[in-house]
């Protein structure tokens, strides 16, 4: 099972990774905003999957505690790449932002 979880990933990351790729070789944002909204849902999907494969292959197991961490870096590196995919990403802006994805992964840590 803990393998078949591994693989999983590992494939889902794959996938989203490749329909980044050609999603970004075939497509214009400017065009229409479908095509920006479809390139941060795939951004998600292959942060989370490549973030569980990466904490299996290390820990061998991916415990609550890690999940909350992924999710959480996730969307951490998400916003992050909105913010600055829109060019409205000031360093104030960028410095208040990083404050509270400390708190969070400090507040995740934490909780039991």
């Amino acid at each position: 099972m803990l393998i078949r979880r591994r693989k999983l990933s590992f494939w889902l990351s794959a996938l989203s990774l490749l329909g980044l790729a050609v999603l970004m070789a075939s497509t214009n944002p400017i065009d229409k905003i479908i095509y920006a909204v479809v390139f941060f849902v795939l951004a998600l999907v292959f942060l989370i999957s490549f973030g569980y494969w990466v904490v299996g292959a290390q820990l061998g197991e991916v415990s609550p505690k890690n999940r909350y961490r992924i999710v959480a870096v996730s969307l951490i590196i998400l916003t992050l790449l909105m913010f600055r995919s829109a060019q409205s990403l000031n360093w104030v802006d960028a410095l208040i932002l990083v404050l509270i994805s400390f708190g969070l992964v400090f507040y995740i840590s934490r909780r039991g």
